[in-house]
């Protein structure tokens, strides 16, 4: 990582979200945003010249991960959950409502 001259390491404000409930009905959404937000990573990578590679290769710009989330191993999965999670709480702190499409 590079610092920049007379910069003092940067520390993220808390997001004010340890005490928003997520309500189950939304856990469904959350797997969706987590798979979409894998798709993207994924996307971006390989529009820059990526490929799957059984190493990380910044040299060679190869990647394990680069692979359908559903060949992700469940702790890999959980990476996406969180920011996915994450997102959905800040959305519901700030007043928006989610709910579960009708018929789900």
């Amino acid at each position: 990582m590079m610092r920049r001259a007379g910069r003092q390491p940067w520390t993220p404000p808390p997001t004010g979200t340890a005490d928003v409930k997520v309500p189950d009905s939304l856990h469904a959404l959350i797997e969706i945003l987590a798979e979409e937000a894998h798709d993207n990573w994924a996307r971006q990578r390989l529009s820059e010249g990526w490929r799957y590679g059984r190493r990380l290769s910044r040299r060679g710009k190869t990647h394990p991960l680069l692979v359908p989330y559903r060949e992700l191993t469940h702790e890999q999965q959980e990476a996406d959950r969180v920011v996915a999670m994450g997102s959905v709480k800040v959305i519901l702190r700030h007043g928006y409502t989610l709910q579960e499409p009708a018929g789900r």
